[in-house]
């Protein structure tokens, strides 16, 4: 088409039906069953791109700058399916970041020094649970493929590596300072990574086939990553996933009592645990090995001058050490009873008004009513606890 008020969809169009055309003709089958519009690429002003305007970035100094691998993941984060590209060049220093994030990853499994020694139970548990995870994400990804939801098959790898990989699984395995790891997890942590790269790779091709050739030795085109066999979604462990959510929680608040009272990592500490609700205890050593715990008690009294936090409606103390103020931690106390006496009095506000409990659905009224008892269960230990320090 010349004509100057052809549109770009009416020229995407021509040239479609000019392929298929030629498909039939050539091959005597459509060479495709899809095709995929992307929206217009816009700046931070919501202008579209265009030389005239003097807003479109160079993209070979933007690869210079961030990595090929880290501009693709930059595109790609910005690409919703059907809606314009609202481009950010902070969107590709993400992407760099991911770059080195997996880098760093490949050099610390890649640095432990491994010996033919008893499989550590903390790693063990964290390489069933890796497994699971990927899994389900994997069927997650499939789904987001399906659909052509590129940039949210994209965000699910990413949490998927950052998130659970690195943050977690890495961890779980890791040996402590100065021992090595054993044969078992280092093999079990190679074949996970393994198929990390394979998901990674449609995204970041670049830096997934130069670690999937380090990682073991890999010399013909056949070894290729980029022509590996996509992983396959097996069944995973649900209610595994679920328990480690809890322990998430539970690592975090221990993390987090460490973090705002000074206390060292390297100090390994006792946790008593008050059960008020069933706990499953196999996560136990993942909870040990992540937190530097030296042990795990379970008591029927709750602690005295201890700190605590609350998981599930289930009290976890953390002895003091000599140097404690306990009016800090009183003070501390009264200002997340007020904290959740407010959260408790909007829900309670939300539930009292009669036009929400008629019109919600059953699932969000039955929601807002288990957060009004969790918070009212929390308020009552806060108290309880408040009054043992006094």
């Amino acid at each position: 088409p010349t004509n100057d008020l052809v549109t770009a969809p009416e020229i995407m169009f021509f040239w479609v039906a000019r392929m298929i055309i030629a498909g039939y003709e050539y091959r005597g089958e459509a060479p495709f069953k899809n095709v995929y519009y992307t929206g217009i690429v816009r700046d931070k002003l919501g202008r579209k791109m265009s030389k005239s305007l003097g807003n479109s970035p160079d993209p070979i100094q933007l690869m210079e700058k961030y990595g090929a691998d880290g501009v693709r993941v930059g595109m790609l984060l910005t690409s919703p399916a059907g809606n314009d590209l609202p481009f950010d060049e902070k969107l590709c220093e993400q992407g760099r970041n991911f770059s080195n994030k997996i880098w760093n990853a490949f050099r610390l499994v890649n640095g432990w020094e491994v010996a033919d020694i008893e499989q550590r139970e903390s790693a063990r548990l964290g390489v069933v649970w890796m497994q699971s995870r990927i899994s389900q994400a994997l069927a997650e990804i499939n789904v987001a493929y399906d659909k052509f939801r590129i940039s949210e098959a994209l965000m699910l790898t990413y949490k998927l590596i950052w998130d659970d990989f690195c943050s977690w699984f890495l961890e779980m395995i890791k040996p402590p300072y100065g021992e090595p790891v054993d044969k078992t997890t280092r093999e079990d942590a190679l074949a996970i990574f393994e198929s990390l790269l394979t998901i990674l790779h449609p995204f970041m091709p670049f830096i997934s086939e130069e670690i999937w050739h380090l990682l073991r030795n890999r010399s013909t085109p056949n070894d290729a990553l980029i022509v590996a066999p996509w992983p396959l979604s097996t069944d995973y462990n649900l209610d595994l996933l679920s328990k480690f959510e809890i322990t998430q929680e539970v690592v975090n608040g221990i993390r987090n009592i460490r973090a705002t009272n000074n206390i060292p990592n390297k100090n390994a500490i006792i946790l008593h645990i008050k059960a008020h609700t069933e706990i499953d205890k196999t996560l136990d050593p993942a909870v040990m090995h992540l937190c530097n715990i030296s042990a795990v008690s379970y008591v029927n009294d709750k602690l005295e001058n201890a700190f605590s936090f609350i998981v599930q409606g289930n009290e976890y103390f953390v002895p003091f050490s000599e140097n404690v103020d306990t009016e800090v931690e009183k003070e501390k106390l009264v200002k997340e009873i007020e904290y959740t006496r407010g959260f408790l009095s909007s829900v309670s506000k939300k539930l009292s008004n009669e036009r929400f409990v008629s019109g919600a659905p059953d699932e969000v009224v039955a929601s807002e009513r288990k957060k009004a008892a969790d918070a009212e269960s929390k308020i009552k230990l806060l108290e309880e606890k408040l009054a043992r320090l006094n």
